[in-house]
């Protein structure tokens, strides 16, 4: 005897089983929808999320197939238990972006668990819905934007489905409705809701993009080479720097204990030297420590970061947002970003030409012993230059031009604690770090104010005119104080001026450590010509999007409404000069009657649009037959088909009784038998005219009848 098939797993495609409890449909359907939602979180999540989702969907089929009983409370309350536990396990806290991410989606795995009927299921989809948004929090890119749009449209099927679609084919077309006629609304907030901020802060999501680090030792920045990751990227509004101009300072090292530089903060050196905050950072919208002439406006498009750094090119003179600027030459965000943010900077191109507050002995200090090598080496140029800084200076960077010096992406390690005596006069290999760090020693060593700025060099340019900065960028070099102005030097533009020119992808020695985090990188394929061109073009798409859809901030909806403004003042003045009368009344009068004329002709294109689709649908079509036979006492009887409806009142329909009789021959043939798409269509069209040539003589006949 053959068995029956459990319920809900049968053919039928209904998916309410037995009213209101689930079937396998749509079980699959909510599943395939989490699946959606989590793929959007996995570049961030922990991966045995997907393990959680599979077990889940596998305990409710085996459950549905008799083999295993409904999910007690118990199993319940230890999954989400063991949820709990394995996300601390993962993040260390809770507390946290990451943390109440990964709570939310193991909750809206896990609800599956205890879904069967049509309540549970619409909480589901809602919480796929909360959880698609939070996607955004970690990227707002163009290809989330469309993942997110696809993982929504499932997740509005389902409910569309939910709520008494008769099959997946009506869902969708309901779905695509119900977007299509959001979308107006959506783009009209858009671009008119003023953006407030959040009334609460979620904690920051603990990313750095530059990869830079407040502290550095010879050879830390070469491990940035082997990472893509982008920083930020820029527009130039005006001049454009040259190669060796684009050298973007994000913050200063002044402080050296014989192996690594480190940053003095404003508010550690107001405790250590004793004098106001304020003589070393100011928050405004100008720097308050020169008057520089800006050389660059540039357009930052920044990505999100946990720390306040601003990168800016050369000095920063002014932004249009309050910032800190700090007396070194640098500047900080008042908060740290947790989303792609646009910053205008205005900025000198060139190092500070103010005095730094801490003083020229903080610039020069030194710890008391200490490659002695090098102190004994800076001495002697001292001595051979005659005392002159600039000679002295001069002389220092022609001797790293000096063979056996050379520039590597895979520096050697160095491991004596005169890490500077150890490069100089051992390895002589290394990166700008190594060099940048022996100048800025040798400096000092002769009592030359000396501080080391890490940030970046150079940039990809793209062919729409914006530099994108990666980490691969990143880059050291010294500024000395000298006949009262910092000065720029930089050891790499004289060991390897292909570094400035081109980028650290032209350095040949160490080359293999390029990109070597990155081996999907796309940046990989760049010599290839037609490869090439679909990242450029790939990217700048990203960038629009990136600067258009979510860099739409105050001022750009401010600048919208202006230009809208004008249109309507145009427009008004035009009816003004155009009314056939004068003064307002006949302004209002004209706009009153092109107002009326643009409805009324929207309305006859809304009643073609209505005639034309109910032409196409045969049940529309014989909705409104009905109920029109019904007001003139022709409806048809409880439980009688729309055929049966048609063949009983023909014989008192007059001349009317033919086409009502075709009418209903149509609706069988239409209803019943396997026509093809051509028959439908032809049928469609001959029922429509039957449809209007009954109405039309059963019209006659009421108004002849006495």
């Amino acid at each position: 005897m053959r068995r029956r098939p459990p319920a809900g797993l049968g053919p039928a495609p209904a998916v309410l089983a037995d009213g209101r409890a689930l079937s396998a449909a749509m079980l699959r359907q909510l599943f395939v929808g989490q699946c959606l939602v989590l793929a959007l979180h996995l570049p961030w999540m922990p991966a045995w999320l997907a393990g959680l989702a599979v077990a889940v969907a596998g305990y409710r089929h085996l459950q549905l197939r008799r083999r295993l009983p409904r999910a007690s409370l118990l199993l319940r309350l230890t999954a989400v238990g063991g949820l709990l536990a394995a996300l601390w396990l993962e993040f260390g806290t809770l507390y946290g972006v990451d943390g109440l991410i990964g709570l939310l989606l193991g909750v809206y795995l896990l609800k599956l668990l205890e879904t069967h009927d049509r309540r549970d299921a619409r909480v589901v989809v809602m919480i796929g819905v909360v959880a698609t948004s939070g996607a955004f929090l970690h990227d707002q890119g163009l290809l989330m934007a469309g993942a997110a749009l696809l993982a929504l449209g499932w997740l509005v099927q389902s409910l569309v489905w939910l709520s008494g679609a008769s099959g997946a084919r009506q869902a969708w077309r309901e779905t695509a409705w119900l977007l299509g006629l959001s979308a107006p609304l959506m783009a009209l907030l858009f671009v008119t809701f003023p953006r407030v901020g959040p009334l609460w802060n979620l904690p920051q999501v603990n990313r750095a993009s530059t990869g830079l680090t407040d502290e550095i030792a010879p050879g830390d920045i070469a491990e940035l080479s082997r990472s893509d990751a982008r920083a930020f990227r820029a527009r130039f509004e005006g001049r454009e720097p040259s190669p060796h101009e684009r050298y973007w300072r994000v913050y200063t090292l002044s402080h050296f204990d014989g192996v690594r530089w480190s940053r003095t903060a404003p508010r550690e050196l107001s405790s250590v030297l004793g004098r106001p905050l304020d003589h070393f950072a100011r928050e405004g919208q100008h720097t308050p420590w020169t008057d520089d002439a800006p050389r660059f406006t540039t357009e930052l498009l920044l990505e999100p970061d946990s720390r306040p750094w601003r990168p800016s090119l050369g000095t920063p003179l002014a932004s249009d947002s309050r910032q800190r600027f700090l007396a070194d030459g640098t500047l900080e965000g008042l908060s740290p970003l947790g989303s792609r943010s646009l910053l205008r900077l205005a900025s000198s191109g060139a190092a500070p030409s103010n005095p730094d507050p801490a003083g020229p002995a903080w610039q020069a200090m030194l710890p008391a012993e200490g490659n002695p090598r090098t102190r004994e080496l800076a001495e002697r140029l001292r001595r051979e230059s005659g005392g002159d800084a600039r000679a002295f200076l001069a002389a220092a960077m022609a001797r790293f031009g000096e063979a056996p010096f050379r520039y590597t992406l895979s520096p050697p390690r160095l491991s004596s604690a005169d890490r500077v005596d150890e490069f100089l006069f051992g390895s002589r290999a290394g990166y700008c770090t190594h060099y940048a760090s022996a100048m800025a020693v040798l400096a000092r060593a002769v009592g030359i104010p000396a501080r080391i700025v890490v940030g970046f060099l150079g940039g990809e340019w793209h062919p729409d005119g914006h530099v994108t900065v990666r980490d691969y960028d990143a880059h050291a070099w010294v500024e000395v104080w000298l006949d009262g102005a910092w000065r720029r030097l930089d050891p790499t533009g004289v060991i390897a001026p292909e570094r400035i020119e081109e980028g650290p992808q032209a350095i040949r020695d160490g080359r293999e450590a390029f990109l070597a985090d990155a081996p999907f990188s796309a940046l990989r394929l760049r010599e290839l010509g037609w490869a090439n061109q679909l990242r450029l073009e790939w990217e700048r798409l990203e960038y629009r999007w990136q600067r258009g859809v979510i860099g739409y901030q105050r001022a750009s909806r401010a600048a919208l409404m202006e230009r809208v403004s004008e249109r309507l003042r145009a427009l008004w003045a035009w009816l003004i000069e155009v009314s056939p009368g004068r003064g307002i009344l006949a302004a209002v009068a004209t706009l009153l009657v092109t107002l009326g004329g643009l409805a009324g002709g929207a309305w006859l294109l809304w009643l073609g649009w209505r005639h034309h689709r109910r032409g196409r649908d045969e049940r529309a079509l014989l909705l409104v037959l009905q109920a029109w036979l019904a007001r003139r006492g022709l409806g048809p009887a409880p439980g009688e088909s729309p055929a049966a409806h048609l063949r009983r009142i023909a014989p008192r329909a007059g001349a009317a009784g033919p086409a009502l009789e075709e009418s209903a021959r149509h609706i069988e043939r239409l209803a019943y038998a396997p026509v093809g798409s051509a028959e439908r269509r032809e049928r469609q069209r001959r029922l429509a005219r039957r449809v209007a040539e009954a109405r039309r003589r059963l019209g006659r006949r009421k108004s002849s009848a006495p």
